[in-house]
């Protein structure tokens, strides 16, 4: 039986839906009340809701009575306590259905921290477009000024002592170098080629760069899950992305200490609009003293930084992984930072689009 349109577009909403008949077993749910219930659609099929929400405000005796009275209900700051986890502040709409004569009851279910990290997820999309125009932007204003110094410093070489023209031939290279830079800037950067790879050789790469440098005494400890399937995505881009982060978290901790470098799947997670079942979270952990509460909301701005440096490594990180389909998420408190890469699992698309495929 093919999948609804009807169906697709409730698959493709924040909202939790579940609908149950008269006996409460589960008849129907979308994505997203599968990552709140913690169950996955086939283990909840045939399953009755209070066997699965142990305890809160959405009890079986309000269930039936909205049955017996065949009407809607609301509540507010409702908690739902699953055996998996617990969510507060949450709305519940109870709408009492007839389907093909049979009664429902269509559950929606709106929680607090779904509304907060649907926020946080729009903002960080519209941050990364806003950096890639401020770059640019940026790079215009640096090409004029450049092309001047580049030019008084070989009017100058003809005017100085031949021991002094060394340094205007390092003015000049340097200049040349700025000016490849800024041209990247400014031109759609080459797309690289998108193949399958497991993350933990980039991981690997990323961590062995920083246990070889020179300066650093910090000791990346390496937390993997070994059951990560491949990732189709451009290396380098993610490679440079981790390097971001790594050396970022080294800084915060002044080069000596412990970084934690972590590899899980999760599920369920949104970007923006679409939701994904799978993805990898990469994690980069540092227990300095955190980010700044000032800085949170612009993070990943080119140019802002809580270092002694230009800022615009997490923007550039985020770029990257934008272009792999993936976010850059954060959450900071003094004495423990962690940035994490998400990155959709080739075949963990919205569980719709995967519906739709077995259907066929």
């Amino acid at each position: 039986m093919k999948t609804s349109i009807a169906d697709s577009v409730h698959q493709l909403l924040q909202t939790s839906i579940v609908v149950v008949d008269e006996s409460l077993q589960i008849l129907w749910l979308n994505d997203a009340a599968e990552a709140l219930l913690g169950l996955s659609y086939r283990r909840l099929n045939k399953t009755t809701l209070d066997s699965v929400v142990v305890a809160g405000d959405l009890s079986s005796e309000l269930l039936q009575q909205c049955f017996r009275q065949k009407g809607q209900w609301q509540l507010e700051d409702a908690a739902i306590i699953t055996a998996h986890e617990q969510w507060e502040d949450c709305h519940i709409s109870l709408n009492y259905q007839q389907f093909e004569k049979k009664p429902v009851v269509l559950l929606e279910i709106m929680c607090a921290r779904d509304q907060l990290g649907i926020k946080k997820e729009y903002q960080l999309l519209d941050q990364n477009r806003v950096s890639l125009s401020m770059v640019r932007n940026l790079a215009h204003e640096i090409k004029n000024p450049l092309s001047g110094l580049r030019g008084a410093a070989q009017l100058l070489s003809r005017k100085v002592s031949e021991s002094l023209t060394k340094y205007t031939e390092v003015i000049v290279a340097e200049a040349d170098r700025l000016q490849q830079l800024v041209d990247r800037m400014l031109t759609p950067a080459k797309v690289e080629k998108r193949r399958l790879i497991n993350i933990h050789e980039l991981t690997e790469r990323a961590a062995e760069f920083i246990a070889l440098h020179e300066k650093s005494e910090v000791k990346v400890v390496r937390d993997y899950d070994p059951s990560l399937p491949e990732l189709n995505v451009a290396p380098e881009q993610v490679y440079q992305s981790l390097l971001n982060l790594l050396t970022n978290a080294c800084e915060a901790i002044q080069h000596k200490g412990k970084v934690y470098l972590r590899t899980r799947a999760v599920h369920q997670h949104s970007i923006g609009p679409k939701q994904y079942r799978l993805m990898a979270k990469i994690d980069v952990e540092d227990n300095g003293p955190g980010i700044n509460e000032e800085l949170k909301d612009v993070i990943f701005f080119p140019t802002i930084s809580g270092k002694q440096s230009s800022g615009l490594g997490l923007g550039i990180a985020q770029s990257l992984i934008r272009q792999n389909d993936g976010i850059i998420e954060f959450e900071s408190s003094p004495g423990k930072t962690c940035f994490s890469i998400y990155i959709p699992i080739l075949g963990g698309a919205t569980t719709t689009q995967k519906r739709d495929a077995e259907n066929d």
